[in-house]
């Protein structure tokens, strides 16, 4: 069954920009206003339903390109209340904007401290130019960063100035306007600069390669971690996250993430602090208990469309919570049963462990973006309907 088509509010594409902030604080106290109703029907203990637009989908929505979003200060801001109005007009879920942002000079930035070139496309998907360690197994080829003048550093630097200027300026300091941290794993980025062709051969004619390398991208992001709080005037925070997407089963073995990962977890955690947050968008139950082990301050774990929702929650201790997600090409499908089937896994694991479900990186999947935002909303009413007795 197709989903019910409707018209898509567009305000936010037209408000003028001295009208947005307000426009953004009135959607919230509404939105603010339907989550107190559900939590009337359903209970303050519901199962949370949350969703995000995809980085990529908003540029043709809202009219702008990757390079004006990424080198314009203004229009980063300007653009972030416009996404957040518009959210919050069309989509029905429990999402409430916040006013915390920070300057954004591309996806993978982190990479480029280590000599990454990265081009985006106008909607912004990545682009990597080869780097010298997709060659040569040589680990000066990752240099030393500067942090005030390594890759992006500089336009980050800047922008972040920048971004705290208009926010005095044009808004009144009503953003909080963060520097971001390096939370990207060492594996992603040992993995995107040497190559997977590589990294597989590296593990058995390199492995000493492989783990010294692994071990120089951890030392690096604590350097990091120090260089930005003394930039900022700051504590070290303590705690931190690791991002790792390459942690995904079968595209390495449980027996490389416990023997070879396992060991540079431990020393960013000793490090940088206690790990609260973990992501992959790959499947965590084969090494699950080894993460948890490493990472036993994780108390909520990320759990991406791509798992298994009841085999995880059979082999987690019920103290540790889901964030689940469900991807975009089931919640804006017709098919019904499989919606069906992964909410309801999320309904069994809430009866023993919080959890919380997100209809992840929507992007615009079908003709228009009216049909896009209206089979989403048949989601998360889907969603909510099954999930209804739990709180």
């Amino acid at each position: 069954m197709k989903a019910k088509r409707s018209v898509m509010e567009t305000r936010a594409l037209t408000l003028s920009p001295d009208r947005l902030l307000p426009a953004l604080r009135a959607g919230i106290a509404a939105r603010e206003a339907d989550i107190a109703a559900r939590d009337a029907r359903s209970g303050a203990g519901r199962v949370r339903v949350t969703s995000y637009m995809e980085n990529i989908g908003w540029p043709e929505l809202l009219g702008y390109t990757a390079d004006q979003w990424h080198d314009d200060a203004a229009r980063q801001l300007e653009l972030t209340l416009r996404q957040a109005l518009c959210w919050l007009d069309n989509v029905a879920d429990d999402t409430v904007p916040g006013f915390h942002t920070g300057p954004d000079v591309g996806w993978y930035w982190d990479m480029t401290l280590f000599g990454a070139e990265i081009r985006h496309t106008p909607d912004g998907v990545p682009e990597f130019l080869p780097h010298l360690l997709a060659a040569t197994s040589d680990l000066r080829t990752l240099g030393r960063f500067d942090f005030a003048a390594t890759g992006a550093m500089p336009r980050l630097l800047a922008k972040y100035a920048a971004m705290q200027a208009v926010n005095r300026e044009r808004y009144d300091g009503a953003f909080t306007i963060g520097f971001p941290p390096f939370h990207r794993g060492p594996l992603d980025i040992y993995v995107q600069l040497r190559g997977y062709e590589a990294f597989v051969d590296d593990l058995t004619e390199r492995p000493a390669f492989v783990a010294d390398a692994l071990a120089f991208l951890a030392d690096a992001r604590l350097r990091f971690a120090r260089e930005r709080a003394a930039f900022l005037g700051e504590a070290l925070p303590a705690t931190t996250f690791v991002a790792d997407d390459w942690v995904n089963v079968p595209f390495i073995t449980p027996a490389f993430f416990r023997d070879v990962l396992v060991p540079v977890y431990a020393r960013i955690r000793a490090g940088e602090g206690a790990v609260t947050g973990f992501h992959t968008c790959g499947a965590l139950a084969p090494i699950v208990d080894a993460l948890l082990a490493v990472f036993p301050e994780i108390a909520t774990l990320e759990v991406s469309g791509w798992n298994d929702v009841d085999a995880l929650d059979a082999v987690v201790a019920p103290r540790i919570g889901f964030a689940a997600s469900v991807i975009n090409t089931v919640s804006l499908s017709d098919d019904t049963p499989t919606q069906c089937a992964k909410v309801a896994a999320l309904r069994r694991a809430a009866t023993r462990r919080p959890v919380s479900l997100c209809a992840q990186a929507i992007v615009k999947l079908y003709p228009t973006y009216d049909e896009t935002f209206a089979r989403l909303n048949r989601f998360l009413a889907l969603a909510y309907a099954e999930l209804e007795a739990v709180g």
